[in-house]
């Protein structure tokens, strides 16, 4: 009896383990951090840090270098080590995952198509791999925002798109991204300086093949924290036009339409959102938040109308629907 008491016990424990074990495989960012911890050369060490932020350029040099490799091997980047000479690294410090300290957030611009950001904790004397926001454009520029409702920031980026050869674009936007759920979540997405270039019958192919138009946008950004987190963009969107065989000189560009506007988002946590405004979908009942106003948007400009919102739903879903199906709160 007391044998097969034992047995019991031996099997419900094996049972246990192996669950325990399945669930600790199957999530990403348990199995890099421990891997960190297990693996040296995957660690960050104070000193390394330290010799980054001297003022001795040999040391400042060869610490770069280790930041680099140690984070593009965590990333799961090691593809991109034999470019090291040309990655552009910045380093941050900043509390943007819960249960931690400030964190050390390492930003990587690999090409001018690609970045990435690699965050990581202080233990014992060394930075350990974390999380990572991931394939994301160039940075410009990272700060800190403080959550509302939480004792972490989000990390607010600006980024940039640049197509001008060959594509004739250009977008440098900021994007604010909150951890939530083991990942880096998009809550608010807006440009900041746009420009780009169509000739006329790439739109419309009965068009003058000499007619060139030009949008930009150039917004500007102001944020409050109190009494709610607030986002005002101040817009101002221009079309201009030219008629030339080949790409137009700026000089040879008119103003031949303006938008001066502004648009108010603020942090709803419901949604884990910036948004306009909320309501309710007639369609389906469903409380919604408003994201964005399609009918401001730049692609206006170009005869592309739209009447609808993007609205967001209490469990997450994105989608656009009807103004006319959509009663404003």
């Amino acid at each position: 009896m007391v044998k097969k008491i034992f047995l019991v016990f031996v099997f419900c424990l094996l049972l246990m383990s192996i669950i325990t074990l399945n669930q600790f495989f199957m999530n990403l960012q348990y199995i890099s951090t421990f891997k960190c911890y297990v693996t040296e050369q995957l660690k960050i060490p104070f000193s390394v840090i330290n010799d980054y932020n001297s003022n001795d350029n040999e040391l400042i040099k060869n610490a770069s270098k280790e930041i680099i490799l140690t984070t593009l091997e965590n990333m799961g980047y090691e593809h991109w080590k034999e470019y090291i000479d040309y990655i552009e690294l910045n380093i941050y410090k900043a509390n943007v995952i819960p249960d931690s300290d400030k964190e050390l957030i390492v930003a990587l611009n690999m090409s001018k198509d690609l970045a990435a950001i690699g965050v990581y904790s202080a233990v014992d004397g060394q930075y350990i791999f974390k999380t990572a926001l991931k394939d994301i454009l160039p940075i410009k520029n990272i700060t800190f925002l403080k959550v509302p409702e939480k004792e972490i920031s989000f990390l607010v980026t600006e980024q940039l798109l640049d197509e001008r050869f060959g594509a004739f674009f250009v977008d440098q936007f900021l994007e604010i991204f909150l951890f939530q759920s083991d990942s880096f979540t998009s809550v608010f997405k807006k440009s900041k300086y746009l420009q780009e270039i169509y000739k006329l019958m790439w739109i419309s192919p009965d068009a003058d093949p000499d007619q060139w138009i030009k949008i930009v946008e150039d917004n500007s950004f102001s944020i409050k924290q109190e009494p709610t987190l607030n986002i005002k963009v101040s817009i101002l969107r221009k079309k201009m036009a030219a008629s030339k065989y080949f790409m137009p000189e700026e000089s040879e560009y008119t103003t031949v339409q303006e938008i001066i506007t502004e648009e108010n988002y603020y942090w709803n946590p419901n949604y884990s959102h910036f948004v306009i405004n909320e309501g309710i979908d007639k369609n389906s009942n469903l409380k919604v938040a408003i994201i964005e106003d399609t009918s401001t948007w730049r692609e206006s400009f170009l005869g592309l109308k739209s009447n609808n919102f993007m609205v967001k739903t209490l469990k997450g879903d994105v989608f656009f629907q009807e103004k006319k199906s959509i009663i404003l709160k």
